[in-house]
């Protein structure tokens, strides 16, 4: 990895997650100022700023790295780092004060990702992890829950941004895990959601439609707190992706489940 350590790895994340969460929190009253809106999804103008500030301390430290956000792409085969870059994720939550929302960055080295930090800016929480250690919230090392069976766990999911009026399957995934599972929940930020998993407070997350800057953090962070991550990608969709993940007692039952829908 060319003699860049973990550490100053992790650590440039976090700068860059602090700093763009910071930077949203900062100007909630500028959470209206919209670029684009769409039938279930917004884009606002703190989320192209955000990622400009995540990418500036990125670069100030690796300028040869490549970008890949939610708001920026730029790629740089030759030296095979590239940061994934979430500046709000939860943007719909956020614009509307809703304090359930995040900024995420990781990176990868030849697509595997190496590093991540979610910062929950509302909170004030960070978690974090790398390959080689446990995650950790706040400092302190964290793992899924032990949650036995589907009918006592609360799951996280998410009904489509991309649903249409004729399509009745969101809301038939969303049917069949309300009556295997104890509770569901639709929180509103894939990656936020991935960390719950990761602490224990959610046992397991069922999403068929997000992309790489949702969960390449997160799932890390998910991965190294004990939890199993499967990832399907989605035909036709760059970066896109049906992503579930729970401890290991849960993980067949979502399969399953995701098998039966699909």
């Amino acid at each position: 990895m060319n003699n860049i350590s973990l550490t100053h790895l992790l650590d440039t994340a976090i700068c860059a997650a602090e700093a763009a969460g910071k930077h949203a929190l900062a100007n909630k009253a500028r959470r209206k100022e919209i670029n684009e809106t769409f039938a279930h999804d917004v884009k606002l103008v703190l989320d192209v700023e955000c990622q400009k500030v995540a990418e500036d301390i990125i670069l100030s430290e690796f300028p040869e790295h490549g970008i890949l956000g939610e708001e920026d792409i730029r790629t740089n085969d030759a030296e095979g780092y590239e940061w994934v870059i979430d500046p709000i994720d939860g943007t719909v939550n956020y614009s509307h004060g809703f304090p359930y929302w995040c900024a995420s960055v990781a990176v990868r080295y030849h697509k595997k990702v190496l590093a991540g930090c979610v910062f929950a800016p509302e909170s004030n929480n960070y978690y974090t992890a790398h390959i080689e250690e446990p995650a950790k919230l706040d400092g302190e090392p964290i793992h899924v829950s032990d949650t036995q069976y589907l009918e006592d766990a609360i799951i996280s999911t998410e009904i489509s941004k991309h649903m249409k009026s004729t399509d009745e399957s969101h809301f038939e995934k969303f049917k069949i895990l309300s009556l295997n599972s104890q509770k569901v929940r639709i929180n509103g930020s894939a990656a936020l959601d991935l960390c719950r998993v990761a602490d224990g407070t959610l046992d397991g997350f069922f999403q068929t439609s997000i992309y790489l800057w949702d969960h390449a953090a997160a799932g890390l962070i998910a991965e190294q707190a004990g939890a199993v991550l499967s990832i399907y990608p989605r035909r036709g969709e760059a970066y896109g992706a049906s992503v579930l993940c729970a401890n290991e007692n849960l993980i067949d039952d979502l399969r399953a489940i995701y098998t039966k829908c699909t």
